[in-house]
């Protein structure tokens, strides 16, 4: 039985799609079988939002890191890859809509693992909140630029939020089919134009990315490139909370968590060195402080007319990861319901379209708030900068707990499966970079509103820890 159902006296319980279910819950279970490798992988990628990494997040990385953007990414990349192999670790043994949850509460406490799920809050649930906003800024501003047109970012965010929540409401296959043609476009278009980049090169011409080593700028700031840059890597974990809807989940999680970091790891690095040699590696601060968003300015100098091509891109890329926080944000509500550590109404199922029904309203009133809200009071561009550090420092805690889950649960319950590398090497050291990345990207405090991140997700920190070990906590599991 998943560990995160609340235990059910006197009744035998069935198996349901590869994930065991007690028989008085099953007409309230998510549709088991109903997701495929290819929508798992798509999942997987979607929630790392490839154009959306690439075009709004390079110019920040660029300012920080200069031409030695790409190794930023590379370096982010080889970081996630050691996290990845660490969670198919975890998820091939305890397949859970609970995702990291439940893989800490089976693996060292049940305290943990509410602490672990509540850290993990700061990321997904607000995930779709600081996307949608900043799409909503970014339409702004080029429909400015390029029209002369006023379109306030709001009146983006609120109908968008919206058609995120209806398309999750309807059913996980409408939502991942969604995903699959909405990712396969972005990931083309960018594609297509970083191939014309190194084509067409900017002043400096074609370097190899080898010369960026001399590039790197000093300590501090680099390292908060590489936190940045792991920050849109997040999301390969988000196919974990689909686990009781997948088909035969111990072998397609895993595989889709390794496939989605290879194949965005590979784009990000090679995108971010064409996108830098098509404006011109001479002319790497005109990249980093460009008002207009130089991804653009690069379209319409090689493509023309067709630059809106990127801009449909980035459209694409914010709805897709939008429905892939959502999907994995409710899954997590929805076990953390179902075992009543969170309230009981989050476990709730729609009969027909078997999807977390009150969880997506939850979520749905946590995106309106927090886009709106701190939209509105620091800006929709700052509340994306501002919360995605947050966001990344958060989850260091969070891929931390998992590799320690992963070094207690193979050093102990599963000692004859251990391996040095998968289950001791490859947690400790990326747990070690995680750490290292983090501090130095902090220390010095970056400036405002960047220098309150750490503020935040210490004191999010904290607050769980009170949460979890305040006394007569329920710990039904």
């Amino acid at each position: 039985m998943c560990d995160d159902l609340p235990m059910s006296s006197g009744k035998m319980s069935d198996t349901v799609g590869g994930v065991v279910v007690v028989p008085a819950l099953v007409e309230n279970h998510l549709r088991p079988g109903s997701l495929k490798f290819p929508s798992i992988l798509v999942q997987g990628v979607t929630h790392i939002a490839p154009a959306i990494g690439l075009v709004l997040s390079i110019q920040y990385i660029a300012l920080q890191a200069g031409t030695a953007a790409p190794l930023a990414f590379l370096v982010a990349f080889l970081i996630i890859l050691m996290l990845g192999i660490s969670l198919t670790q975890l998820a091939k043994h305890n397949p859970s809509a609970g995702g990291y949850y439940t893989y800490i509460l089976r693996t060292i406490h049940p305290k943990a693992g509410f602490l672990t799920a509540w850290v993990y809050f700061l990321y997904d649930p607000a995930s779709t909140a600081i996307n949608l906003a900043f799409m909503g800024y970014f339409l702004q501003n080029t429909l400015k630029v390029e029209m002369g047109v006023v379109f306030p970012w709001w009146l983006f965010f609120v109908p968008a939020a919206l058609l995120v929540t209806l398309l999750t409401y309807r059913g996980i296959e409408l939502s991942a089919t969604t995903m699959v043609w909405l990712t396969v476009v972005e990931v083309g278009i960018l594609a297509a134009l970083s191939i014309m980049g190194v084509l067409h090169p900017g002043p400096g011409g074609v370097r190899l990315p080898a010369h960026t080593l001399a590039a790197v700028p000093a300590q501090g700031r680099f390292y908060l490139a590489v936190v940045f840059a792991i920050f849109c890597f997040t999301g390969f974990e988000s196919v974990a909370p689909l686990a009781e809807e997948t088909e035969d989940p111990k072998r397609n999680l895993p595989r889709s968590i390794v496939y989605s970091i290879v194949l965005t790891g590979i784009f990000f690095t090679f995108c971010s060195w064409a996108v830098l040699t098509g404006w011109g590696v001479a002319d790497p601060s005109g990249f980093a402080r460009s008002v207009e968003n130089p991804v653009l300015i690069l379209a319409h100098r090689l493509w023309g007319r067709a630059w809106i091509l990127v801009f449909v891109a980035v459209f694409n890329s914010i709805m897709a990861v939008s429905i892939a926080c959502t999907n994995a944000a409710t899954r997590v509500f929805f076990a953390m319901g179902r075992a009543r550590s969170l309230p009981a109404f989050l476990g709730k199922i729609h009969p027909e379209f078997k999807t977390p029904v009150n969880a997506i309203w939850l979520q749905t009133a946590l995106t309106l708030a927090l886009g709106l809200g701190m939209g509105f009071w620091i800006g929709p561009d700052q509340e994306y900068y501002f919360l995605g550090v947050s966001m990344t420092l958060g989850l260091i805690f969070v891929y931390a707990a998992g590799n320690i889950g992963v070094m207690v649960d193979y050093g102990w319950r599963r000692r004859d499966q251990l391996h040095p590398i998968l289950h001791v090497a490859f947690p400790l050291l990326s747990t070690l970079a995680l750490l290292w990345a983090g501090y130095f990207s902090v220390v010095p405090l970056p400036p405002p509103p960047v220098r309150y991140a750490p503020y935040l997700a210490g004191v999010w920190l904290l607050a769980g820890v009170f949460l979890a070990f305040r006394p007569h906590r329920s710990e039904r599991l």
